[in-house]
């Protein structure tokens, strides 16, 4: 209840504020009241905390297709990655033999 006194003493102090400014009256009444009014809080929505699963251990497979992977990217740093996939994932399969 005080906080609607107060605030409706401070949209009068607004309105007042507004016309000293040059501001018509009857735009400044309009002003003050839409500024007092209480907005509708749409509300944060309450994100769900998800358990994070744990990391999985890197197979053989995926150590090595990384080191091939960095072997290829030093000597090509501007081919696409894509590209460079294929290549990791072929010498992959040869040195895993």
């Amino acid at each position: 209840m005080a906080e609607s006194i107060v605030s409706k003493g401070l949209c009068g102090v607004l309105e007042l504020a507004l016309v000293e400014k040059g501001v018509e009256p009857s735009v400044a009444r309009t002003l003050a009241e839409r500024a007092c009014e209480p907005v509708v809080d749409t509300g944060v929505r309450a994100t769900k905390r998800v358990a994070r699963s744990a990391k999985r251990k890197a197979s053989k497979y995926g150590k090595e297709f990384g080191k091939q992977l960095k072997k290829l990217k030093k000597k090509h740093p501007r081919t696409a990655t894509k590209d460079l996939m294929k290549r990791a994932h072929s010498a992959t399969r040869k040195v895993m033999k």
